[in-house]
């Protein structure tokens, strides 16, 4: 099921949008907007599944200075 929605674009990117459907990528602007939008959609579900996992790693309380680190460091 789909639905209609009225959004604003840059010019670019319709400039680019319009150039893929020329260069016969995409059959339409619907078409190529459709796919990119669930292209971008799908990277963003990772990027949001990555940050979730991150939040559950219980990471090191660090108590050192940077002068302490890069001290180490500068010994090797």
């Amino acid at each position: 099921m789909s639905e209609v929605i009225s959004i604003r674009l840059k010019r670019e990117i319709i400039k680019a949008i319009d150039e893929l459907v020329s260069a016969g990528v995409f059959s339409s602007r619907n078409e190529a907007l459709n796919f990119i939008i669930s292209e971008g959609l799908k990277e963003a579900n990772e990027w949001k599944d990555a940050i979730e996992k991150s939040k559950k790693v219980a990471l090191p309380i660090i108590d050192k200075t940077l002068e302490d680190f890069l001290a180490e460091r500068d010994r090797y």
